[in-house]
């Protein structure tokens, strides 16, 4: 169902009372613990808006993640519209391929990513060592493990497993979440990819907050 007219103004006054718009700090490649978050989810407000749009218009589409998805050049001004405005009109483009591709980019972009690459090694030597043999202890290591992240990253990361558990649960693995957002999320060669599939699939157990 689409955003109806006095939703997306009363949105867009919002936005103006929080702060957003003309003067706001930049948005992308802007330090996490920096950013606005959304509302005291810790989330930033960025990836709460285009999560939230995708949901309600993409997430019927086993699709709407890939990586071929998209237009490059509207992908391009709803950035702008984002760093000039604090939000831009995702319901007006009408495109949510576009809106995957700007939550990849802001993903790709964090100067330091949601999980650092030396957390990332300890819970692939985590999960080579106990998630077959120990699952119970594989999840208690790997949730202690994540705990020590900054709590920006911390609250990301939990937001954005929840979000992408339930994409997968409705279409699949085949669907890929996997593979195209472990390299912005979990960055590592070679991608982290099962390491990511194995964490959505506890997704509600290693982030009982969410």
């Amino acid at each position: 169902q689409d955003e109806s007219r006095l939703a997306r103004v009363k949105r867009v006054l919002a936005g103006s009372l929080l702060g957003r718009g003309a003067g706001s700090s930049r948005i992308f490649g802007t330090r996490l613990e920096l950013v606005e978050s959304y509302l005291d989810t810790g989330v930033p407000y960025v990836v709460h808006r285009l999560c939230s749009y995708i949901e309600v218009h993409g997430f019927q589409s086993a699709a709407v993640f890939r990586l071929s998805g998209g237009s490059p050049r509207l992908a391009e001004r709803l950035r702008a519209a984002f760093e000039r405005r604090g939000d831009a009109d995702l319901e007006a483009a009408g495109c949510p391929p576009t809106a995957a591709t700007l939550l990849r980019q802001y993903l790709k972009e964090l100067p330091q990513p949601v999980v650092p690459s030396t957390i990332v090694g300890r819970l692939l030597n985590i999960h080579t060592q106990s998630y077959a043999n120990d699952h119970d202890s594989w999840i208690a290591s790997t949730k202690e493990l994540l705990s020590t992240l900054p709590s920006s990253h911390y609250h990301l990361l939990g937001y954005l497993t929840i979000y992408l558990s339930r994409y997968e649960a409705r279409h699949g693995r085949s669907a890929g979440v996997c593979g195209v957002f472990a390299p912005v999320i979990l960055p590592h060669v070679p991608p982290a990819t099962t390491l990511l599939r194995d964490i959505l699939a506890e997704a509600p157990v290693l982030f009982p907050d969410w």
